[in-house]
């Protein structure tokens, strides 16, 4: 497994890992059972536009399935700034973050 670790040059040490971009608040019942059953461990969420909202309004359901998933929460400063809010968990990432950890992603999927 450790072959699978690198650091990407924001410093960031991660395993190779599916990268999940939540860009809605709400999906489809359907939708949003699809895309949280689709988390394995070591993959990596990153809630952007209006999918930053979820760190806020559904803060407990993201946080435990932060936990059951073993998963690592990203959002986007900017998104947070627009908003005017500041979530109590997850990774802040610059925009630059964002296009390094995008590709150092084995895949890259979005909702």
């Amino acid at each position: 497994m450790a072959d699978n670790v690198f650091t990407i040059p924001t410093g960031f040490s991660v395993l190779i890992m599916r990268l999940h971009q939540i860009n809605q608040l709400d999906y489809p019942a359907s939708l949003e059972t699809t895309w949280q059953n689709s988390l394995q461990a070591g993959d990596q969420v990153l809630l952007i536009e209006d999918g930053f909202l979820k760190s806020i309004q559904y803060a407990e359901k993201m946080q435990t399935l932060i936990k059951e998933k073993e998963i690592t929460l990203y959002y986007l400063q900017s998104d947070a700034a627009a908003y005017g809010l500041s979530p109590t968990f997850g990774i802040a990432l610059t925009d630059e973050e964002w296009v390094e950890l995008t590709f150092a992603a084995e895949a890259n999927i979005s909702w």
